[in-house]
């Protein structure tokens, strides 16, 4: 067991170690984006299956409540939230569009769209993505070591295929990007 272990310890400092996972110049550039965003008035949205699902709800409580640093609430949704709206669309209109009939009810130009996916090739979130794009939404998706190409979104992968390890990373995008956040989120709207 103990070899076990280590293996798994190990491959996550590998992975942390590995300058293509932890790229600052890209999530110094989606925080700016997303204080632009935030601070013209739009909102930011998070969505996810299964891991993915609870690290999206996960993330977005980090900007409607804090990371670390006391703010104020950012208009924040996760569309794998609603376990009513889930099952009534996926009933009526397919599990594929769960996510993209929320984009179609709430989501405008300039918003901010963030889509978790492992695999990256859950149809519900590539559906979701396209009619973002559609919509003028700037979006991205955070996935694993993949090869693909949506038109329209900026693809972040994880240097790894192993889902525990890609959801890790996932998350700590999502810490930085929050705290990092929170203070330059003061610093402007304290001026």
């Amino acid at each position: 067991m103990q070899n076990e272990i280590k293996n798994r310890v190990d491959s996550i400092k590998a992975l942390v170690e590995n300058s293509a996972t932890i790229n600052e110049r890209l999530l110094s550039r989606f925080i700016e984006i997303l204080l632009d965003a935030i601070l013209s008035g739009n909102k930011l949205v998070f969505m996810g299956n299964g891991g993915s699902a609870a690290e999206a709800t996960h993330l977005t409580a980090e900007f409607t409540g804090k990371c670390v640093v006391q703010h104020q609430p950012v208009a924040a949704l996760c569309f794998n939230e609603s376990l009513s709206a889930i099952t009534a669309i996926g009933n009526d209109y397919g599990f594929d569009q769960i996510f993209a009939r929320q984009v179609k009810a709430h989501v405008k130009k300039g918003d901010v769209v963030v889509a978790l996916s492992t695999s990256g090739r859950s149809q519900n979130i590539r559906s979701a993505l396209s009619l973002a794009v559609e919509q003028h939404a700037i979006t991205y998706l955070w996935t694993g070591n993949v090869d693909l190409d949506i038109p329209g979104v900026e693809i972040w992968r994880v240097p790894s295929e192993s889902t525990p390890r890609i959801q890790e990373v996932h998350l700590m995008w999502g810490h930085v990007i929050a705290e990092v956040f929170e203070i330059k989120l003061n610093e402007k709207t304290s001026q």
